[in-house]
């Protein structure tokens, strides 16, 4: 019981620029966010007068001063907007219960403890290649590459690969230097291998022959021409009896209109019917009196104006929304809305 004696002692007042501009609020002297915003929430005040005062980070907006009133009890939002003199006014926009609006603020994402940065995939590892030389000849459709590698081993007693083969041994002598040399060839189904040795130091030859039969190039297919898609012409809408110019193709059905007035009118806060509206208009097409019977629906003139500026474009009769001006309570609306129009 007591804390709820406290709370309706008590109101919390939201306020926000149409316009985006970011502000300090300050409410009986004492400032409700350090970091300026355009949106800013004050809980728990307490006097149903406070000093409300607004000071705007861009430096040549000047601040805003005035003593309003909100009985306690509630959540009240209150719109900075600019009216047509050019002075930026508060403008109440409805009320909540206590902490509505700060129970919708979203959650802040958490914020990972550590980094880490992936590493690329290491390298696979270099084979170094042996020493040999390649030689690659096609003729009629036969390929054959000749491979020649050469090594030079140490040692007296290493022994030729194994397979058949001939030893041949040979002794001469040169100005009195003797030689001894000791080759054998050893013949395979890949190629040939040839071992020649003298004194300490061995040096073996392959030559290995690889042969490969490719097929000739076949001749391209005959590709058949495709005939393309007729392309259907797009539904053209004319109301009937108007001949004027159109905005878009196909308005709303009476029946999908009257879902989305009932869905508009349903909500309590004017900037929320404005939301609703814009969201109603963003994939669909209206009909001036289906513009002119949304803007029924707002208590302001100048959430009116916008809406008209908005559903402009997204209106099938253009042509007839001189009946808008009916909507509207003052004159000075209907100039703004025609200045819009003449420049599109």
């Amino acid at each position: 019981m007591a804390t709820f004696t406290a709370q309706a002692q008590t109101s919390d007042l939201v306020f926000f620029t149409d316009d985006g501009s970011k502000f300090t609020l300050v409410i009986d002297g004492e400032e409700k966010n350090s970091t300026p915003a355009s949106r800013v929430i004050a809980t728990g005040v307490r006097n149903e007068t406070p000093m409300v005062i607004v000071r705007f980070a861009e430096a040549g907006i000047p601040q805003m001063r005035k003593s309003l009133y909100f009985p306690a009890g509630m959540e009240y939002t209150v719109n900075i907007t600019t009216n047509k003199k050019g002075e930026r006014v508060f403008r109440p926009q409805g009320e909540a219960p206590l902490g509505t609006a700060a129970a919708a603020e979203p959650a802040s994402k958490p914020v990972p403890a550590e980094f880490v940065e992936d590493k690329p995939a290491p390298a696979p590892p270099v084979v170094p290649a042996t020493g040999g030389i390649s030689q690659t000849t096609t003729m009629g459709g036969v390929q054959q590459v000749t491979t020649v590698t050469v090594v030079e081993e140490e040692g007296d007693d290493l022994m030729p690969p194994a397979g058949r083969g001939e030893n041949v041994n040979i002794n001469m002598g040169v100005n009195g230097v003797g030689f001894n040399m000791n080759v054998r060839v050893d013949e395979g189904s890949t190629g040939t291998t040839t071992t020649t040795t003298s004194g300490a130091r061995t040096t073996r030859t392959t030559t290995t022959t690889t042969t490969t039969t490719t097929a000739p190039p076949s001749m391209p297919a005959t590709v058949q021409p495709v005939s393309p898609a007729p392309v259907k012409e797009p539904e053209v809408y004319r109301m009937p009896g108007y001949t004027g110019p159109v905005g878009c193709g196909m308005p709303m059905s009476s029946t999908e209109f009257t879902e989305a007035r009932n869905s508009i009118q349903s909500k309590s806060f004017e900037d929320t019917k404005m939301t609703v509206a814009k969201q109603v208009g963003r994939d669909r097409c209206f009909t001036v009196e289906q513009v002119k019977g949304i803007m029924g629906l707002f208590s302001f003139e100048d959430s009116k104006l916008e809406f008209a500026k908005y559903a402009y474009s997204r209106t099938h009769d253009i042509g007839n929304y001189f009946r808008l001006n009916d909507a509207f309570t003052f004159e000075s609306s209907v100039d703004d809305l025609n200045k819009f129009i003449s420049t599109r």
